[in-house]
């Protein structure tokens, strides 16, 4: 019990932290603009706006946790929350400001920290529903568009257009260093050619640093690195750095916004072979290459684990096909028994058998199902056992409240339900009994089924059903159950525990 509490603690906090990691990003940067443009800079004060921030932002982040743990069936109720902390909270403490100037005067929460936080909610809605996405081509499309190499390409061109803003917006502004970060829309639109001037230049000079990161991803650490070893990747690094420092500074001196006191070069003038141009390039290739082994790194585990993903759903339906047959034998030989004698109860047992058959070719199939049609057809099967068994078992049940509220894996108490039949009451000869108990508790399923069991199969009472079980419950819930199943006294008990997937 202790020990699915710390597992069930210890899943519940990794979940809080991952789904508010972005969001801490946003006020932790937010806070460090904010520290920045203080006069005087300390630890205590850095950490004290960052507290008030956390503080006016609670609710904010409250609506994301709250959108984002009842995404899903449950839509209208997250959007719901989520407008309400995202555009109503922040509505209301905007009017309060514009009211009450002392309040004005000590808050912190600004229209840019809402932007942020808005944008890191957004990040992260987007990133799950692009990972619960299927691999479709358009989906795949969009995935792309969140790579590596077109997050730099958009960071380049935002940089561009940024410098060329900045530079059409100043006269003379080479001559004129350094420059104010101001860029004005109105000069912009009036000089708008000299915009696209200055914006095609800076395009320029940062596709050669983009050219220097391809380099080092795809030949350095994909080629080299890879493939011969670090020795091979420093000897590249260097071959890089002599052979193309001169050739992209040739390219960049080409630029028609040099002058002749200045240059765009690192080294500021003329000289394509000045130690601070292979300085820069150098500097280059040691800052990107974590951030490309990161990347690299990550698209090595997520195609890993889509391979282990399929291997896994192919070991679970033919796990599932195992259950199928197993069942529809034992069933089988129930109503044979019962055609033999001509029982009244054979059409009724025909009836049960046709809606177990429906569950088990529609619904077994799917990946999740609500536990209240897993629980429809253990009664269904339980249903048949009676006809079967007549007044020779005593059967004690208990059925959980509102189960229509949460998904389970298919087909799987089935079997613990078969193996107390299989095992327990057709061996007997006299009286048995079966005990069911399913209960919800804090979205865990606890079931506890115990069964007499003859002594002419005591000692083996465990067959193939509950191997299965293991494994499939190993692959489905890997982390999330518990399972146990003991004798003791002449009475056979299993007891399942795994953690539910809300509706």
């Amino acid at each position: 019990m202790l020990k699915r509490a710390c597992a069930k603690l210890n899943s519940g906090l990794n979940a809080v932290a991952e789904n508010q990691l972005a969001l801490m990003a946003a006020l932790l940067l937010e806070a460090s603009i904010r520290h920045f443009s203080l006069p005087s800079q300390s630890g205590v004060g850095y950490v004290l706006i960052w507290l008030q921030l956390l503080a006016e932002s609670t609710p904010l982040l409250l609506a994301h946790y709250v959108s984002c743990r009842f995404a899903g069936r449950r839509n209208l109720f997250a959007a719901a929350i989520w407008c309400s902390g995202f555009m109503l909270y922040p509505i209301l403490l905007f009017t309060l400001a514009e009211v009450l100037p002392a309040y004005a005067s000590w808050s912190l929460f600004s229209v840019q920290c809402w932007l942020l936080l808005l944008l890191a909610s957004s990040g992260y809605g987007l990133s799950r529903w692009l990972a619960q996405r299927s691999a479709s081509a358009r989906f795949q499309l969009i995935s792309r568009l969140f790579s590596l190499n077109s997050v730099l390409i958009l960071l380049m061109t935002a940089w561009a257009v940024v410098w060329a803003g900045i530079f059409a917006s100043t006269d003379d502004p080479v001559r004129n260093q350094p420059l104010q970060a101001v860029i004005d829309s109105e000069t912009i639109i009036v000089n708008f050619g000299m915009f696209l001037m200055y914006l095609w230049q800076f395009l320029l000079i940062g596709s050669s640093v983009l050219l220097l990161c391809w380099v080092n991803r795809y030949w350095l650490i994909r080629k080299l690195l890879a493939q011969r070893g670090v020795f091979a990747y420093v000897a590249g690094c260097l071959v890089t750095i002599l052979l193309l420092t001169p050739l992209l500074g040739a390219l960049v001196l080409t630029l028609p916004m040099n002058i002749t006191e200045f240059t765009f070069l690192p080294s500021q003038d003329h000289n394509i072979f000045a130690p601070d141009n292979y300085r820069f390039c150098f500097f280059v290739l040691l800052l990107s290459a974590p951030v490309i082994l990161a990347f690299e790194r990550q698209q090595q585990e997520t195609a890993l684990a889509e391979v282990a993903q399929r291997q896994s759903q192919t070991e679970l339906q033919l796990l599932q096909q195992q259950v199928n047959p197993h069942f529809l034998f034992n069933t089988l030989n129930n109503l044979y028994a019962l055609t033999l004698a001509n029982s009244a109860q054979a059409p009724n047992m025909v009836m049960q058998l046709a809606n177990l058959l429906r569950y088990t070719v529609y619904d077994g199939q799917s990946q999740r199902v609500t536990l209240a049609q897993e629980v429809q057809y253990l009664q269904d099967f339980l249903a048949l056992q009676r006809i079967r068994s007549a007044d020779k078992c005593q059967l004690y049940v208990s059925w959980p409240e509102h189960a229509d509220r949460w998904y389970i894996a298919p087909l799987l108490l089935i079997i613990v339900l078969e193996n107390a039949f299989k095992h327990g009451v057709e061996p007997s000869q006299s009286g048995c009994h079966v005990e069911l108990s399913l209960t919800i508790e804090n979205g865990w399923l606890q079931m506890r089924c115990a069964n007499s069991v003859p002594d002419t199969v005591r000692k083996a009472a465990v067959g193939v059903g509950l191997d299965n079980l293991r494994r499939r419950l190993n692959l489905l819930y890997a982390g999330k159950h518990s399972f146990s199943a003991t004798q003791q006294a002449g009475v056979w008990c299993t007891e399942l525990t795994l953690e539910l997937q809300p509706c």
